[in-house]
């Protein structure tokens, strides 16, 4: 019986323990632990080149040699296909984005419908107060879009998916300061409805700290620093942040 002082222990959405990942002899990741809860925003940290790219295609399923273990609700995935995870509820956008550039907006859309179905087309009307833009650019090719607003369009066709996990990789990156301020507001308004996480993989600070819960800080393939967000300060950032 839990007395009145005692708080149940929050059951991790992902943990990820011990994981290695390689490409040919190239060590890429030497043994990470993480933990992303319920209903919260991590943010992965590190200058360029540390893992943080590999350790998000590790959990989707798409670095070819990995060892140690990811846990998803409670089931190891680790021998799952990245299409497996994805029905799980992964969702994911890489760096760049991918969007279907020959495709209209409104058939970018229509993939991740046909991937989630009648679930994701309720959740149509959230994308479109999401991201306005979206709704008003559906005929659209997406090759002819900028790069803000296909990343607004990439970030709601994941959506789509209905995920439970929501992987982002850097996502303001080359966009205008407008777009991330409509992308920070998402996020938070995305974890104030709840049923959903996101990793965020962030090289703009101010951003992954406003929008973030909490942080791990990667160097070369390690976890050197984890912490509640907050306790990303000057000397945590000049020290392991810097270039």
């Amino acid at each position: 019986m839990i007395s009145e002082s005692e708080t149940p222990a929050v059951t991790p959405l992902l943990t990820v323990e011990g994981l290695k990942a390689s490409y040919d002899e190239s060590i890429i990741l030497r043994g990470i632990d993480m933990v992303v809860k319920p209903n919260s925003v991590v943010a992965l940290l590190g200058r360029n080149g540390v893992g943080k790219t590999s350790l998000l295609r590790s959990i989707m399923g798409l670095m070819p040699k990995t060892e140690g273990d990811i846990t998803f609700e409670g089931q190891s995935i680790r021998s799952l296909r990245s299409d497996q995870r994805a029905r799980m509820g992964l969702g994911y956008v890489p760096q760049g984005r991918d969007i279907f550039p020959n495709l209209t907006v409104q058939e970018n859309l229509e993939v991740s419908i046909s991937i989630s179905g009648k679930a994701g087309r309720e959740r149509l009307d959230e994308v479109y107060e999401l991201f306005p833009v979206v709704k008003e650019m559906l005929g659209r090719k997406g090759g002819v879009l900028s790069g803000g607003q296909q990343q607004q369009l990439a970030i709601g066709r994941a959506i789509l998916t209905n995920p439970k996990l929501l992987i982002l990789d850097e996502p303001t990156e080359g966009i205008q300061p407008s777009i991330i301020d409509q992308i920070e507001d998402a996020i938070h308004l995305l974890k104030k409805r709840g049923n959903l996480s996101i990793i965020l993989v962030e090289q703009y600070l101010d951003f992954a700290k406003a929008a973030s819960d909490e942080f791990y800080i990667l160097d070369r393939g390690n976890v050197v620093l984890s912490g509640e967000s907050e306790e990303l300060t000057a000397d945590v950032i000049g020290k392991y942040l810097t270039v």
